[in-house]
């Protein structure tokens, strides 16, 4: 056998990354509720407490989700949430879904002024909402026409798709942005 070849026992750590990169991360959840990644780091296997980051939040919600320990390292880039096994994507769809929960504004009913602020009343995929925004905040434009609205206590709620809104939301959603 020729030097040149390594054995799988003598993988440099760089080698086993980029081997196991096509490969589904190993996740479970942990009695206390953390989910935890497993991988192999220097011939070890090494069990890693992890959050689940999503990169582009607005723009892409399925792709690019970062695994992060508790210091904020990336410990696994997953490029497509679509492309986990079931057991897997379950497990981060939920760590996701715990971690940003963002309204969705299905319909607006109401814009009202209240001194500096405007009161909102709106239809979401959770429910009737309520919330004041500062008169001089201003909308944030999302790639891809979607609209973001942060309320005075800081909590975001989407338009995903403005001009699917009926006219009447539309019409109150423009006469704010404009």
């Amino acid at each position: 056998m020729s030097n040149a070849m390594s054995q799988p026992d003598e993988q440099t750590p760089a080698a086993a990354a980029e081997a196991s990169a096509g490969a589904a991360p190993d996740l479970y959840r942990r009695a206390d509720g953390r989910l935890i990644l497993r991988q192999v780091r220097d011939g070890r296997a090494v069990e890693t407490p992890v959050r689940a980051v999503c990169c582009f939040p607005w723009s892409r919600r399925s792709e690019f989700i970062s695994l992060r320990d508790d210091k904020g390292k990336e410990q696994r880039l997953i490029e497509r949430l679509d492309d986990l096994p079931a057991a897997a994507f379950q497990l981060v769809e939920e760590e996701l879904v715990d971690r940003v929960f963002v309204p969705r504004i299905t319909a607006v009913m109401a814009i009202a002024p209240q001194a500096e602020l405007f009161h909102w009343r709106v239809a979401t995929d959770a429910g009737e909402r309520s919330f004041l925004t500062a008169r001089h905040d201003y909308l944030r434009s999302l790639p891809g026409g979607g609209v973001l609205i942060q309320d005075v206590g800081n909590d975001l709620y989407l338009v995903e798709h403005p001009t699917r809104l009926d006219s009447r939301s539309r019409r109150l959603l423009w006469t704010y942005l404009d």
